[in-house]
């Protein structure tokens, strides 16, 4: 019986790919990955989601095409799955593979019956209880290759209340959420604190008021525990700018082509 690994980063889809090929599985296998981040933008609907991150997120017509190109594969891979395929859910604490594993379970509810579930937050606890992850992308491949042995198989009811969620988050407006041993919706301006903070750390660090923004994106990912984009950090601080807060120079179309100060109080 064949296993299909569904992953919600790309590096997760590279590392079990790899961890299949160099351990010579028996099985068949295959691995695709949802390429999305959750955690950001609307779920009412595809349009909806769409439009809100070629506004918001998208630099060019290419991410916004790669972005379609990516959901239609994952569409088509799904078609025409045989019902006697073995599907592994790999996700872990946070909100974007938590709506994700809600939102494939949508998706599963009525293709096939054998659903698994593996939980790396979870797994960790087991066989490296010291260490923390913000998603599963952060794990290697032999790393992944140990919490095989924590796949457990949703039940009917596991697998509807799932779904049924699923449709519950559908019907909020909201274009962020935050994880908080639940998925919790919340307002864009989340990490607008946090943002500056590390901005006027910056300054007072390096004693230079005009900053990289990859720097500043940089330091205020590490500060958040959830999982979150680079590009919606990047898409806070224009929004802070346009409140006058920051002072841009320079190309905004590429973050390494325009430096940032914090201007505000």
């Amino acid at each position: 019986m064949a296993i299909l690994h569904i992953t919600f980063s790309l590096s997760t889809q590279g590392s079990i790919k790899h961890a299949i090929r160099q351990h010579h599985l028996q099985r068949e296998e295959a691995v695709i990955c949802v390429n999305d981040i959750f955690t950001i933008g609307p779920l009412t609907s595809l349009e909806n989601r769409k439009k809100w991150l070629d506004t918001n997120i998208f630099r060019d017509i290419e991410e916004r095409e790669l972005y379609e190109d990516y959901h239609n594969i994952w569409k088509k891979s799904i078609a025409g799955i045989p019902c006697d395929t073995d599907v592994w859910i790999w996700y872990s604490q946070n909100s974007h593979e938590e709506i994700a594993l809600r939102y494939v379970m949508s998706e599963f509810i009525n293709k096939c019956s054998m659903v698994f579930g593996i939980d790396a937050t979870e797994g960790l606890k087991r066989i490296q209880p010291d260490m923390s992850i913000r998603y599963t992308g952060e794990l290697s491949s032999d790393m992944l290759m140990k919490l095989r042995p924590d796949a457990k198989r949703f039940t009917i009811e596991e697998c509807r209340r799932l779904a049924k969620e699923w449709e519950v988050l559908k019907q909020n407006s909201s274009t962020l959420r935050v994880w908080e041993h639940t998925i919790v919706h919340t307002e864009e301006s989340e990490y607008d604190a946090v943002i500056i903070e590390c901005a006027k750390d910056l300054q007072a660090n390096n004693k230079e008021l005009w900053l990289s923004p990859g720097t500043v994106v940089g330091q205020t990912i590490n500060k958040i525990n959830d999982y979150i984009s680079e590009a919606f950090i990047e898409y806070r601080l224009f929004t802070l700018a346009e409140q006058g807060l920051f002072e841009l120079s320079g190309d905004t179309t590429d973050m390494f082509s325009y430096e940032i100060k914090y201007i505000g109080n």
